[in-house]
């Protein structure tokens, strides 16, 4: 999570990045608010090493640090466990993340939602909501322009099946060693080498059955 003199130096930069998207004040139970807040959040959830995004800031001028939430506001979202359950009405599967308050030097406080990337298979949206999200769509952050979209291309779409897919093998690796196994790789041989060896193995189970 970010420290607040960490999180002001992003801020004077004066720009978005692809894993820091800022929102301006509001609640987290006005529901547009709450949907706009929430397509943010699926896009950094389908980000490899996910990302941040940061409510009660201006994004016309980051560097202001303005104009900050009102103590309602604050509340609304410093209130874990109901800001999971109104996320997760969007999200599924529901969003991993952490949430921090911060005073920055021009004393306004904003609050930062950390977002995890995805567990095991990428976060699609779980309810629409008018002119902001589509029910099923796949919200990424691309490379072109530090902004929230629905995936528009081959190569959106690779990176998020790309990072699926690791994490997909990762988790099978790790069942094979809990059993007692090992994923090995098979060296690239040509056909009739490969009926070679697998003339030999059936061979050597075949004397071992045997007894031979």
């Amino acid at each position: 999570m970010f420290s607040t003199e960490e999180l002001e130096d992003y801020l004077r930069t004066g720009y978005e990045r692809r894993g820091f998207e800022l929102k301006g004040p509001g609640k987290s139970d006005d529901k547009r608010f709450l949907a706009k807040v929430a397509r943010a959040a699926l896009s950094m959830g389908n980000l490899r090493d996910g990302g941040y995004v940061v409510i009660g800031i201006d994004d016309a001028a980051p560097q202001a640090m303005l104009p900050g939430l009102d103590g309602d506001q604050l509340a609304s979202w410093l209130d874990y466990d109901a800001v999971s359950a109104r996320l997760a009405v969007y999200c599924d599967p529901p969003l991993s993340f952490h949430l921090a308050e911060h005073e920055l030097v021009t004393k306004s406080r904003v609050v930062v939602l950390e977002i995890s990337e995805f567990a095991d298979i990428p976060h699609l949206c779980a309810c629409g909501y008018p002119d902001v999200l589509r029910e099923g769509g796949l919200y990424v952050r691309p490379r072109r322009i530090p902004e929230t979209a629905e995936v528009a291309s081959s190569v959106e779409m690779r990176e998020v099946v790309d990072l699926a897919a690791e994490k997909r093998l990762r988790a099978l690796i790790e069942t094979a060693e809990r059993a007692g196994g090992a994923i090995v790789a098979r060296r690239d041989t040509a056909p009739n080498e490969r009926a070679t060896d697998d003339r030999e193995q059936f061979e050597t189970q075949n004397r071992e059955a045997w007894g031979e």
